[in-house]
Order: structure tokens, then C-alpha cells, then sequence
């Protein structure tokens, strides 16, 4: 019965497969007005970042973080430090450069100025008591006042030092730096703009005797943004490159020319299809889009070799591009199908990146089925027959039959290519257990460890408590819950609890304003600075202090306005996966034991880079066991069904398996960590060993239906299929080679080279391992096979 079925399905599908070859120019016609409608979006496509689609926003982490960002501050901080190289701060000159820096990063582009910080920031206010005993504040600094006196700057250094809020936090210890911090708003930041006005900025400041560094995520986005027009530059050498490969590898028009136009219909297709679906182009994410493309090339390249193999037997044009794709529509389709399926996974991903990603690539790798597939051999029924048959390349396809002859060809070589196959993932396993989930080194592995970026982090995280934040939100149940003696305890034990951390460079939450005005309303007594035991107290201490203020808010960054939310701000060197790991670990059982002595107390974490890059990592740890085993699992499944056989199925996933086991190898011994950048390089990476696989195997169990003797099929397939599948190689190859050397983005070179190793060992595994498990299994749907009425090849 399912015999019949398979039988039913394959008829019809020849039977479709002669009516469009009866009708070619109908058929490419249609393929071309869909190419202009999909050309017609094209202006719409837009390439930018948007910060929120790189979180997974179902995460715990996330919902606090987007609830708190606007009132306590988000991830995206500009970071400046003026650093004096002799001497410190505290001299006319210094100071005046700080209020500079402070007034241009207040006039950034989507600046939220209620959250902005610095000495000389209009709420950074020096809280004292007036002649009459009346408590006030004052600016630190006063711009209207452009010298003062060698007392003044001692007494302003002073009362530096004597807050807590200031000195350590934006000063630091050593007197020599002075940060300016500012929040961008997230609903519609314009990474671009904000980072070229910065850059005006920091060159206006650049004085003698001073030195000026900026981090933070919007400079690192804005940095990557600067480097548009090289990734553009690259990818137009990567397609002389590709070109230059096809012309030495065919020698003909035909050879180049198609391969080139599928490569450019289904890139209008996938770029057009995001553009109508409204999915931005996300900077880093470039190679993808553009290996896929050259996958397209791949399957051309098959497509035409197979087309002038035929050409040689046969003599004529139409019937060759016939014959070459009835062998090469199932392996073909099913390659196809796999690749869109794999990278279509994408969409279990936490994070909006990935959902978009999964969408817009799945249909990109789909749509190579009627953009390449079905369009090179219409093409090449209607085009002029080329008048030379004579297989150029013979003499390299001898060389590799006589080479798989003499190794996986025989019993003995057959056996112990699958032996070393299993020794290899063996002692893979060691280094896949140093793969890190999350960031492997402080600052930003976008960039290279000597850019400005990263110096300019190095420096600040030198000299400061931390440039990384971590935000907890302490909560009450009732309004104005934070009042409460109890906690105000809680949230300073929990203050304490995080720091038996060493990294822990520094913290800041609402006691430390409590405690220093209760000290100040006590001439100024050091005994008094302690926490009062009744809940009027604390309101009024924290309403004196923002009486004292004529900047509304002044207590905007510790409490929220009903005062059932106080923010703990911690402050860390570095964000990489170790140092997170450790620190959520801490705070989560800080919160446990201190929300269990405080009924009606709720401690979150979520905010700053810390809190969202937690989140992340933990979200990219779940994604990771999801769409890694998915993308196997659905290969193993569609060639299952499309062989009607389980051993089809697994000897597809068997090279894939291997490769993947092999690059995590390679990715611990390069310390290259997992991240919301890398995991989409892996899965793509992951389906590309199914290409090689299924036209090897389709190979060899067409050699077979004539042969009948499985080690000269398996030489024969790789005499063939095997040179043109190393070309395919070297073309995906090429498709990323050039981020390698050309590319400024370490990540983008980084994952040049770890999709170049998989595509190696995706095709080394290919040639290898199918056809040396052929020949020792002899499994039953390579050597249970015939052909049809229709010609097609059936099983048994």
C-alpha cells in the first residue's frame, strides 16, 4: 500500500515535471514576475538594530527589566570618562572639560535627561545644612563660576569624597577620572545618529594633558554600524571571488552565468520577502543571508555539472537539462527542504531576533527551489546548446575515483574511516565540555581586543567600580512599602550578602541616602549615621532630602513614585559568562533567605547589562538544546519520509552529527563562546552537511540501479558527485572567506573562520563517512533500488 502511494506521488510529479518542461517560458516568466514584485519592496528594507529583539522577552529577567527600565535606567548607557593624565580633576581646566562632556552627552539623540549623572550634572547636589538649620543643596559645580581658589577646589574635593554617591561611583578613588552616564530611551533608538553625534562630541573635547573614553551598548552598536559599508565592500569581493571560482571550474557561460543569476533572483526573493513582512536586516546577521545565497549557488553548481554530463552522453541541449534534473530533483528538493526546515528552526528561539531570522531565512532557503531548482534547467532548455561536449574536469574526477579505489572503496578502508570517524568524536567530546554558554572575555567580543571600544572599557573598568550594571528591584506589596525599617534592613543585608563577591566593584541603593542625611540633620555626626527604627522617620528623612532639592525627581534613580520600588545598583568589571553565572547564583539565594525573613517583601533581579545579558544566556542555553537537536531531528524525519526508510534517515544525520560534535570542538579550543550572534551561524552551519550528504548518497544509489556492486557505485559517486560537491564546498567557502581577512568585527571574522571549518568538515564527512558506511552496511534503500515506467528511481 505505501509502495503504491510512493509510487503514486513520484508518477504525478513527473508528470507535473513534463508539463513545465513543455512549457519553459511560461514557467520562468512567472519566476521572473515574481522576482519583480519581490524587487518592487526592496527599497523598504531596512538595516538597523533593534535592541529589544535581541531579549527574550517571556523571560523573568525581561519583564522586570522592561518595567523598570524607564524609571531606574535601561542597558543601553553611554559611559564617558575624562581622565587628567597629571595631577587630579580638581582644577578649573578638568572641571570645565567634565561640564562640557556632561552638557554634549545630555544633547545626544535620544538621551532620557532625567537619567543622566555626573559631578557636574544639575542633580548631583551636595545636601548641608543652611545658617538657620534648615536643610539645603547645592550643585557641586557651578559653570557660572569659571575659576576658583586653591581653598574652593579643596573644599569641592572634599565634599567629593564625603559623598557616597559620588565619590567611587562617578569619581573615582583615585581622584584622576570623572563618568558621565546617560540612558538612551529604547522605544525607537537611532543607533547611528546618536553614535556620530557622540563622536562630535568626544572630538571637541579632545584637549592636552586629558584623555577621553566611551563604552557602553549604544557605542558598541554604533561602532558596528560604522563598519556598513566595509560588510558592503566585502560582500562585493566575495562575489568577484565566487565568480572568478566558477569561470576556473567551468570555462563556459553557462557555468558562470546561471549559478550568478540564481544567486541573484533568490537573494531579491529573500531580501524582498523581508522587506514586505517588515523584518529589519540586522547588521551582524549579514554572512547568513549571504551564505545562504551561496547555497544557491551550490545547487546550481550541481545543477550544471550534472546538465553538461548529460550533454556529453546525449548531444542535446533540451534533453540534458531534462536529464539532469530527474537526477537531480529529489536529492536536490530534499537538500532544499532540509536547509529552509533547519535554519526555519530559528523560530523556537527565545529572543524576536530569532523568530525574524527563522522566518525570513526559512523562506530565503526555500525559495531556492523555484529561484534556482526549477530556473537553471528551464534556462537551459530554451538557451543555444553549447557546441563543446567534452567533459573538461575528467582528469581530477579519475584522480578522486582512483583515490576512494584505494580507501573507502575497499573493505578494509571503508572500516577504518568509520573507526578514526568514531576516535575523532571521542576525543572531540574534551573540548566540547570548555564551550561556554554567554561571553568568554571581558569587553566585547564584536570588536578586537585593541579597539577603541575595548580600551576605552579596560581603561573606565580600571579606574571605576564597574562600567557593567547590574540592577535588583526591591518590592513591596503595599505603597510606600519601602519605608519600612525592615526593608531598609533587607535591602542593605542584601547589599552586603552581594558583596562577599570580590569582583563586585561597588553598589548604590536608598539606606546610603537615608543614613548620610540622618547624619546631616545631626550636625553632621558620624553616630548618626544609622537607619531609623520607625518607618515616619525614614519619610522623613527621604522627603527632607528632596525638599532640600529644586530638581524634581532627586530621588527618581532610588525609588519609584509610590515608594513600593527601590533599586540596588551593582556595579562589575565585565559581563562574561563565568562572572554572570557566579552572580545570579549569589543573588538568587540572597534573595531566598532575605525574602523569607521579610514577609511581603520580593526582591527581582533583571536590569542593567548584567540582568539582561543573564537572561539572554539563560534563554540561549533552553534555545541551544532546542534548535540544535531540532534541526537533526527534522533532517533525520524528511529524509526519512522521502526515502521511506529509517537507515536513510540516520545515515544523512550520522556526517552531521560528526561535523557538529567538531565544531563545538573547535569552538572551545578557540575559546569562541555561545551567544544570541553564534547560535544562528551554527544552525546554519549545521544543515549545510546535509547538502553533501544527500547528493552523495542520491549518487550512489543511481550508480547501483545499473552497477549492482556498491564499492564501484560509491568510487563512481565520488568520482562525479564527489569533485562537484568539493567545488560547492569551495564556493561556500568563498561566500565567507572574505569576513576572515577583510573585516574589522571580530565576530564577523570569528565566525568566518567556525563556518569555514564546518563547511570543511561538512564536506570531508560527507565524502567520507556515507560512502564508507555504503560499503560496509550495504543498507537495504541504496542497494533495493530500480527504476521506474518513468524512469525515476524507485525502491524495491
Amino acid at each position: 500500500m505505501v509502495s503504491q502511494l510512493r509510487h503514486s506521488i513520484t508518477h504525478r510529479l513527473h508528470v507535473g515535471e513534463e508539463w513545465i518542461f513543455r512549457n519553459p517560458k511560461i514557467v520562468l516568466s512567472i519566476i521572473l514576475a515574481v522576482t519583480f514584485l519581490f524587487g518592487l519592496a526592496l527599497p523598504k528594507l531596512r538595516i538597523f538594530t533593534d535592541f529589544s529583539d535581541l531579549l527574550p522577552q517571556n523571560h523573568a529577567y525581561i519583564k522586570v527589566y522592561n518595567r523598570l527600565k524607564e524609571n531606574f535606567g535601561g542597558a543601553n548607557m553611554i559611559i564617558m570618562s575624562v581622565e587628567v593624565e597629571q595631577g587630579t580633576i580638581f582644577n578649573d581646566d578638568t572641571l570645565s572639560l567634565i561640564h562640557e562632556a556632561t552638557q554634549g552627552v545630555d544633547n545626544l539623540p535620544g538621551v532620557n535627561h532625567n537619567l543622566v549623572s555626573s559631578l557636574t550634572h544639575r542633580t548631583a547636589r551636595k545636601v548641608f545644612l543652611d545658617d538657620q538649620g534648615g536643610f539645603a543643596s547645592e550643585s557641586y559645580y557651578d559653570p557660572l563660576q569659571p575659576t576658583r581658589s586653591v581653598a574652593e577646589l579643596e573644599r569641592l574635593k572634599n565634599d567629593v569624597i564625603a559623598s557616597p554617591t559620588i565619590y567611587g561611583l562617578l569619581v573615582s578613588p583615585d581622584l584622576k577620572a570623572a563618568l558621565i552616564k546617560a540612558q538612551l530611551n529604547e522605544a525607537d533608538i537611532d543607533y547611528a545618529a546618536t553614535f556620530a553625534a557622540l563622536q562630535e562630541v568626544r572630538a571637541k573635547l579632545e584637549k592636552p594633558g586629558h584623555k577621553i573614553y566611551v563604552t557602553g551598548n549604544p557605542v558598541l552598536t554604533g561602532w558596528v554600524y560604522t563598519y556598513l559599508n566595509q560588510i558592503v565592500e566585502i560582500l562585493a569581493y566575495t562575489l568577484a571571488l565566487l565568480a572568478t571560482l566558477l569561470i576556473v571550474y567551468f570555462r563556459r557561460f553557462y557555468g558562470v552565468a546561471l549559478p550568478l543569476l540564481g544567486i541573484a533572483l533568490s537573494s531579491i526573493w529573500g531580501l524582498g520577502f523581508m522587506a514586505i513582512m517588515g523584518i529589519n536586516l540586522e547588521p551582524l546577521s549579514l554572512p547568513i543571508p549571504f551564505l545562504i545565497a551561496a547555497r544557491a549557488t551550490s545547487h546550481g553548481v550541481q545543477l550544471v555539472v550534472r546538465y553538461y554530463e548529460e550533454l556529453a552522453l546525449v548531444k542535446n541541449g533540451p534533453q540534458a537539462a531534462r536529464n539532469a534534473l530527474d537526477a537531480l530533483f529529489r536529492p536536490g528538493s530534499l537538500a532544499i527542504i532540509v536547509d529552509a526546515v533547519g535554519i526555519a528552526v530559528l523560530v523556537l528561539g527565545a529572543a524576536p531576533f530569532n523568530h525574524k531570522l527563522g522566518i525570513a531565512a526559512g523562506f530565503w532557503g526555500f525559495a531556492v527551489i523555484f529561484t534556482v531548482h526549477f530556473m537553471v534547467p528551464l534556462a537551459l532548455t530554451i538557451l543555444p546548446a553549447p557546441k563543446k561536449h567534452e567533459n573538461g574536469n575528467e582528469g581530477i574526477r579519475q584522480f578522486l575515483g582512483k583515490a576512494m579505489a584505494m580507501t573507502g572503496g575497499t573493505d578494509g578502508g571503508a572500516r577504518s574511516i568509520l573507526i578514526l570517524t568514531l576516535i575523532g568524536a571521542i576525543g572531540a567530546t574534551y573540548l566540547v565540555g570548555k564551550v561556554q554558554l554567554g561571553e568568554s572575555e571581558p569587553g566585547s567580543p564584536l570588536l578586537h581586543r585593541d579597539h577603541d571600544y575595548n580600551v576605552s572599557t579596560t581603561a573606565i573598568n580600571t579606574r571605576f567600580p564597574g562600567s557593567e550594571e547590574l540592577h535588583v528591584i526591591a518590592r513591596t506589596d503595599e505603597p510606600g512599602g519601602i519605608k519600612r525599617p525592615e526593608v531598609m534592613a533587607a535591602i542593605e543585608r542584601f547589599q552586603a550578602h552581594m558583596l562577599s563577591d570580590p569582583t563586585l566593584g561597588g553598589t548604590k541603593a536608598i539606606p546610603g541616602v537615608v543614613r548620610v542625611v540622618n547624619k546631616l540633620i545631626h550636625n553632621d555626626d558620624p553616630r548618626w549615621m544609622q537607619l531609623p527604627d520607625s518607618q515616619d522617620e525614614i519619610g522623613g528623612l527621604m522627603f527632607t532630602y528632596m525638599a532640600s532639592s529644586p530638581i524634581p525627581g532627586a530621588l527618581k534613580e532610588f525609588v519609584s513614585p509610590d515608594e513600593n520600588e527601590a533599586d540596588m545598583v551593582f556595579y562589575y568589571k565585565d559581563h562574561q559568562a563565568e562572572t554572570i553565572n557566579r552572580i545570579v547564583a549569589l543573588a538568587e539565594e540572597g534573595i531566598r533567605k532575605i525574602e523569607a525573613e521579610v514577609p511581603g517583601l520580593h526582591i527581582e533581579l533583571g536590569g542593567g547589562i548584567i540582568g539582561v545579558t543573564a537572561a539572554g544566556n539563560q534563554a540561549l542555553h533552553t534555545d541551544h538544546m532546542i534548535i540544535i537537536p531540532a534541526v537533526m531531528l527534522l533532517a533525520f524525519v524528511i529524509v526519512m519520509a522521502y526515502y521511506s526508510s529509517l537507515h536513510a534517515g540516520w545515515l544523512m544525520v550520522l556526517p552531521m552529527l560528526f561535523a557538529t560534535l567538531m565544531t563545538y570542538a573547535f569552538m572551545g579550543a578557540l575559546d569562541i563562546g555561545i551567544n544570541v550572534n553564534t547560535v544562528p551561524v551554527i544552525a546554519v552551519g549545521v544543515g549545510v552537511g546535509i547538502d553533501y550528504a544527500v547528493y552523495f548518497m542520491d549518487r550512489i544509489r543511481e550508480e547501483f540501479a545499473v552497477l549492482r556492486d556498491i564499492k564501484q557505485s560509491v568510487i563512481n559517486a565520488v568520482a562525479t558527485t564527489g569533485y562537484a560537491v568539493s567545488f560547492t564546498a569551495a564556493t561556500l567557502i568563498a561566500g565567507v572567506v572574505m569576513w576572515i581577512f577583510m573585516s574589522d568585527l571580530r565576530f564577523q571574522s570569528d565566525a568566518a573562520i567556525l563556518l569555514s571549518f564546518m563547511l570543511i568538515v561538512n564536506a570531508i564527512a560527507a565524502v567520507l563517512i556515507v560512502p564508507s558506511w555504503c560499503v560496509v552496511f550495504k543498507p537495504k534503500f541504496v542497494t533495493a533500488v530500480h527504476y521506474d515506467e518513468d524512469g525515476v528511481l524507485e525502491n524495491d
